[in-house]
């Protein structure tokens, strides 16, 4: 039978290192079913040959994202948004995690298509993200009712420059309810088939993630992401301890019931000499610790900045596997993410309470974004 395509109107941005579809919230089905195949057609899963070419998906995770957002009635937020990661070769709509890079795009979004009006000049709009049920601010400026994104910075992993959007997550520990340290503890003893035992931290800040040392999977971190996603040994031991802890945080049951999004999984190792994937040398002092993060079973090509916010906390939280890694931190001045796309500079505010837990106040990070298209999106 034929079938019209239905139209839905939609914004394509780019936020950060990623890309995303943004609707209205109104725009987007209440039903989760009706909703999903919705997002799924958009973005053109699933792809049994990887490439979403029926749909604005882009291959890889990082492009294959969706928001909707909404004014809201909190006195906290002046915006609520939703974020849904759709899977790509898979029919997976996983919306339990927020994705930092696209929260970058989402005040931008609000103030544009008046959801949220604010004067012209500098602004702060408070969002609520409602998959972690926290709050972010984001700092721009506003011209001619427009959120201005031509400017003099760049970022890791996206060519040409733009204005800063810095992003302030307040109180970002405890997305899962467990604090910044879910499992209780600031180390854990982690095993892979075929790679033995080795020590990991879990931290929950902005995101979970499980950081693992790149060495027990012969690693050091200056790899790039598509030779260790061709490791597939590795690959699937990684997969293996990210499931693992998933239930240790109290996110899953069993390991089978583990969210392809959260938690993440990432190694770590000191600071090595590597190349960008821009072709950039890095030296060992242009930052404090080497990450690799795996996304969506795929080695990310920078780092998500809702991870660069667990890295953060992770990093000034003393006696976590990362903190113990890292090489020449200053607290006082930015934190230096070595990662494959180049160095992300953060900042994490935490205090260690006398009983020697952690209070993570807030972390912050800088990114552009654009406003690549506007108008309807087709779908069945």
């Amino acid at each position: 039978m034929n079938v019209l395509q239905r139209k839905t109107p939609a914004v394509f941005f780019r936020g950060g290192t990623s890309k995303a579809v943004f609707f209205r919230a109104e725009d987007v089905p209440e039903d989760a079913d009706e909703r999903n195949r919705m997002l799924r057609a958009v973005m053109g899963s699933p792809d049994p040959y990887g490439r979403q070419l029926d749909g604005l998906g882009g291959g890889i995770s990082s492009l294959s994202k969706a928001m909707w957002v909404t004014r809201s009635t909190r006195n906290d937020a002046d915006v609520d948004y939703t974020f849904a990661q759709i899977g790509i070769r898979d029919d997976v709509v996983d919306m339990s995690s927020n994705c930092g890079n696209m929260t970058s795009a989402v005040a931008p979004f609000a103030v544009e298509e008046g959801i949220f009006p604010v004067p012209d000049g500098p602004a702060m709009v408070r969002m609520f993200n409602t998959n972690t049920r926290k709050i972010v601010h984001a700092h721009f400026t506003v011209q001619d009712g427009r959120a201005v994104s031509t400017g003099d910075m760049e970022i890791p992993g996206v060519s040409g420059m733009g204005a800063p959007m810095r992003l302030d997550w307040m109180d970002p520990a405890g997305t899962a309810g467990r604090g910044v340290l879910p499992t209780g503890r600031l180390q854990e003893t982690f095993s892979a088939p075929g790679f033995g035992e080795f020590p990991g931290s879990v931290v929950d800040a902005a995101s979970v993630c499980v950081y693992v040392p790149a060495a027990a999977f012969g690693l050091t971190c200056a790899e790039t992401p598509m030779a260790i996603d061709a490791m597939t040994e590795v690959m699937a031991a990684l997969e293996h301890v990210r499931r693992d802890a998933a239930v240790r945080a109290g996110l899953a049951a069993t390991p089978d019931a583990a969210a392809q999004a959260s938690p993440r999984v990432a190694v770590i190792a000191p600071p090595v000499a590597y190349k960008t994937l821009a072709g950039t040398e890095i030296a060992p002092a242009d930052y404090n610790i080497a990450v690799r993060v795996a996304s969506m079973e795929n080695i990310h090509r920078a780092v998500q900045v809702t991870g660069a916010m667990s890295i953060s906390a992770a990093l000034v939280i003393e006696g976590t596997l990362v903190n113990d890694m890292a090489r020449g931190l200053d607290l006082t001045a930015d934190l230096r993410i070595g990662n494959p796309s180049g160095v992300l500079a953060t900042r994490a505010d935490a205090r260690k309470n006398a009983d020697g837990s952690w209070n993570l106040v807030s972390t912050s990070a800088y990114r552009t974004f654009r406003r690549i298209m506007d108008g309807h999106v087709y779908h069945p």
